[in-house]
Parts: C-alpha cells; sequence; structure tokens
C-alpha cells in the first residue's frame, strides 16, 4: 500500500507473508537532477538527454556467438505465490524463445535487503540485468546512474504505452521519462475477523470506512469481551505515509519532491493533519485498543495476532489477497516465509472468517499513495543484456502475463486491458481473493490523485528511518506526537541536506 507497495518497502510488499496466511499460513542512462519536474508520462522526455537503447545489440550477439542465448539475471525480493508466479512467467519466457535465457535469483524477504545489495553492486557495477526495487528508491535509482530509461527503449523500439495505467505511468516519470520498464502495483486494504464483528453485534459485512470509525468499532468489540486489543497494526513509515497522502499532506517541499527546483526539507510535521494521525494512534494506544507493532526485520505480530484469534482488525498489503485465500483453503503450504519457519498446526481455521474492505482513512476510505514494485533494467552489463532484458519486459508486460501476475500473484496489473480478460473478470467476480482484488484496484483508480501519488524523495531510507523513529518514540517512551514529530522531521531534514551536498 500499493504501493507503497506492499507495506511493500515500509509494509512487505509482497505480502512476504501471504497474511494471515503468512501469520496463519506460514503460521499462515544518466543521473537525473534532483528536484526535476514530473512530465506528463508516455511522452517521451529530451530525446537528445536520454542514452540509446540497444535494440539491435540482441540479434547481433546470439549471431555472433553461434546462436547462444543471452543470459539475464532478474534481481527480486518476492515471496510465497508471486515468487511462484515469476518463477512460473520466466520459465514460460524461455521456453517460448531461444534467443534470451533469464534466471531470477532472489536476494532476501525484504527491498531493505536487494537495496543494500544493489547499493555495493553500483560500487563494482557488478548488478544484475533487471531489478525489481521498492518504489522508494525511486529518486535514489534515477540519481545512480546506473539504470537504463524504459522511455529510451519505448522510444527506439516504438512501444505503444496508451494501454498502461496513466497513474502508475506519471508516478515513475521523472523530466518526461519514465525510468521502470515495467510495474509491480498493489494497494491496502484493511483485513479483518467477521466472526469478531458478529460477536460485538456489528454487521459483518459493512467495515469502519475511517480512522475515527475503526476506533468506534474496536471500542464496541472490546467492550463485548471479544477480545483484548481489537486493532493490530505494524506502525510502518509506510502505513503512515499511506493515510497521509491521502490527506494530501506533502512530506517534503518543493510540491512533496516533484517540482522544478531543489528539495531542501522535510514539511509533514507542520501539517495538523499528521498530528492529528499521531494524536489517534497515542489515544487508541492508551485506551488499550491498538495493539501497535514497530517495524522490524520480519514482522510478521500482526498475522500472529489475527490468526490466533488475539486481534480483529489489521491493515495489509492488497498482495496478501491470493495467499490468504490460499490459505484460508488448506491449499498454502507451510514454509519459511520472511526467512522463518512458522508452524500453523494450531490455528482454527473455522473461527478464521476473514473480510477484507477499502483502507480506511483520515477522512474517507480507499486514500492511499501510489506503491509496489519497479522493474529497471540496469546499464552495468552489456548491449545484448539490456536489450535481452527488454525484450523479456515486453514478454512480462504483455496482457496475458498481467493477469496471470494478478490471478498467481495478487499484484495489480500495469496494463489496462488485463481487467477485461475473461479469466481475470471471472476470478474478480467470483473468488474471495479477486473480489478483494477488485477493491484493490478499484482503489488505485480512484483513490490515488494524478496530482499527489506521493513524495519523491532522495535519501528515502533515512527518511523512512526518522519516521521509525518517531513511532517507537510515541509507542515505547510515550513521547507527545508534535515532540516526536519535530525531531523526526529535523532528521529528515538533514538527510536530505547530506543527500543534496553528496550528490547521491
Amino acid at each position: 500500500m500499493a504501493s507503497r507497495a506492499a507495506f511493500r518497502r515500509g509494509w512487505s510488499l509482497q505480502a512476504i507473508l501471504a497474511f494471515l496466511l503468512v501469520a496463519l499460513v506460514a503460521s499462515s542512462c544518466t543521473s537525473g537532477e534532483r528536484g526535476r519536474p514530473t512530465g506528463e508520462a508516455g511522452t517521451g522526455g529530451d530525446a537528445a538527454a536520454l542514452p540509446p537503447c540497444p535494440l539491435e545489440a540482441l540479434d547481433e550477439a546470439v549471431a555472433r556467438n553461434g546462436g547462444k542465448p543471452v543470459e539475464v539475471v532478474i534481481w527480486h525480493f518476492l515471496q510465497a505465490k508471486t515468487r511462484e508466479s515469476l518463477e512460473r512467467l520466466v520459465n514460460e519466457y524461455n521456453a517460448s524463445q531461444t534467443r534470451v535465457r533469464v534466471r531470477a535469483e532472489n536476494q532476501g524477504s525484504s527491498n531493505d535487503e536487494l537495496w543494500d545489495k544493489y547499493r555495493a553492486g553500483i560500487r563494482t557495477k557488478a548488478l544484475p540485468g533487471i531489478a525489481i526495487l521498492d518504489d522508494t528508491v525511486t529518486r535514489q535509482i534515477v540519481d545512480s546512474g546506473t539504470v537504463l530509461p524504459a522511455q529510451s527503449c519505448i522510444d527506439a523500439d516504438h512501444y505503444d504505452m496508451s494501454d498502461f495505467l496513466p497513474t502508475a505511468k506519471s508516478y515513475y516519470t521523472i523530466d518526461g521519462a519514465i525510468y521502470p520498464a515495467s510495474l509491480n502495483l498493489s494497494g491496502a486494504l484493511l483485513y479483518y475477523n467477521k466472526n469478531h464483528f458478529r460477536r460485538a453485534g456489528l454487521d459483518a459485512e459493512s467495515a469502519p470506512r475511517t480512522l475515527a470509525e475503526v476506533r468506534q468499532f474496536a471500542e464496541r468489540i472490546k467492550a463485548a469481551g471479544v477480545v483484548d486489543k481489537p486493532v493490530v497494526l505494524q506502525l510502518s513509515p509506510a502505513l503512515l505515509e499511506m493515510f497521509l497522502t491521502g490527506s494530501q499532506v506533502s512530506m517534503v517541499d518543493n510540491d512533496n519532491g516533484r517540482g522544478p527546483g531543489k528539495t531542501t526539507q522535510a514539511v509533514f510535521a507542520n501539517d495538523p493533519k499528521t498530528v492529528e494521525l499521531f494524536e489517534w494512534i497515542k489515544e487508541m494506544i492508551d485506551a488499550g485498543l491498538l495493539d501497535a507493532l514497530p517495524q522490524t526485520s520480519g514482522q510478521i505480530g500482526h498475522y500472529l495476532a489475527m490468526a490466533n484469534q488475539k486481534s480483529s482488525m489489521t491493515i495489509e498489503t492488497s498482495t496478501a489477497a491470493t495467499s490468504v485465500e490460499a490459505f484460508l483453503k488448506g491449499d498454502l503450504r507451510t514454509g519459511e516465509i520472511g526467512g522463518r519457519e512458522i508452524d500453523a498446526s494450531g490455528i482454527d481455521l473455522s473461527a478464521l472468517d476473514i473480510g477484507a474492505a477499502p483502507v480506511p482513512g483520515q477522512f474517507e476510505p480507499g486514500r492511499l499513495a501510489m506503491g509496489g514494485g519497479a522493474w529497471y533494467i540496469t546499464n552495468t552489463t552489456p548491449p545484448e543484456v539490456q536489450a535481452a532484458a527488454w525484450d523479456f519486459i515486453k514478454f512480462f508486460n504483455r496482457t496475458e502475463s498481467q493477469v496471470q501476475w494478478n490471478i498467481e500473484g495478487s499484484y495489480l496489473p500495469y496494463r489496462m486491458s488485463a481487467i477485461r480478460d475473461p479469466q481475470l473478470e471471472d476470478r474478480w467476480r467470483n473468488t474471495l481473493s479477486g473480489r478483494w482484488l477488485a477493491m484493490a484496484y478499484d482503489e488505485l483508480i480512484n483513490g490515488i490523485d494524478p496530482s499527489f501519488p506521493g513524495p519523491l524523495i532522495g535519501p528515502y531510507d533515512q527518511f523512512r528511518q526518522a519516521l521509525r523513529e518517531a513511532v517507537d518514540g510515541l509507542i515505547f517512551e510515550r513521547t507527545p506526537p508534535e515532540e516526536a514529530l519535530q525531531k523526526a522531521q529535523s532528521k529528515a531534514t538533514a538527510a536530505i541536506k547530506q543527500y543534496n551536498d553528496e550528490n547521491f
């Protein structure tokens, strides 16, 4: 949520843990100038400024090497059903032609792990042909100078982008050029236990729409003695940013990092809506209504709380949908998720009547930020590898592949024609996970303001760390909301200044 992503980056965008199922189951190119304006997606940037896309290099290399295929390595951090779906698509592509051989390599269970390895590879130029990274590194990866802009290949190949989601294209367009070659799109959903709602006298088909209503529902559930802490949330920076972006709160200056000048400071603490959000969190904790979990590596406490009937509501990425359904049907294998083995033998599936609803917002439901993951072609590999990577990307971007990516991996289609595919239409209409994904897609279409898709920040990792410390201070040190936010804003501003001074 989607995204930022799934929670991606901050939230395990890939739902490494396939929602409860994780819990349950497992239980259950050139560097751009910072601050460049975002241009209209698909119009192409300044052609003279973009590096060439070496399309002809693939055929030349195959002919030169006696028909030997060009190898392309993909680095990713996908888990569970999404990982299986990627591997299946790679195998299908490899079987469909003889010029290219793609190999998907898992580099950990989180974007942080993958991004650490990628940054180490920048120094040595030991990078893959394609890297699937979290949307939080957009500014950094462009500034790193290691990416072949997708716009270069789009222009050289006369590739039609009219069928791709405009809002998503706009989010990843800098100075008129689209940088990622494909996208993993996700949203966020409220997952809740319908049985708990019924026991509290609530309508099981009517979920809370705002954070104020979340509190009201939680008070009813607690008063009925259903559970002690009805809401469990991993308070990751991505979750906070989702709420704030949905409420039109800028994280940084310079038009939220997307203006024509330089981004110089964080500004989120200056908006009263940010203080209100932190006050809601504090009041929920003080009232014993919220089990607030810090974001830590491999954090699955919110999944476990739902799976073990200790909480009634949580918020997580929509990419968990197919895994949740598989788990509830008993179809998902218990295995290693998030780097650990989880035993699901004690879970009472009959008590887990799980429902999903649009994510509650501060003022209205379904308001979030663009999120997910982005597929980048690197420019540190030989020209034939870059051309081969583009060839695979075109296969992955086909309508048929996007349908499969959604049905099996729960990512929302980047290509709009996918939602008109009969197989996907049937799935979205007649299956539990499909109905949830349709709900998330509606959020993606109608819940994101194209003119306010979310911030573009260079030192996003340090920015997130500052927010994380603010949340930890709120939870563990009882720091007043305004004080915690001002400290975080000062640290984030210092990180932005350092980023600008060091030029990445």
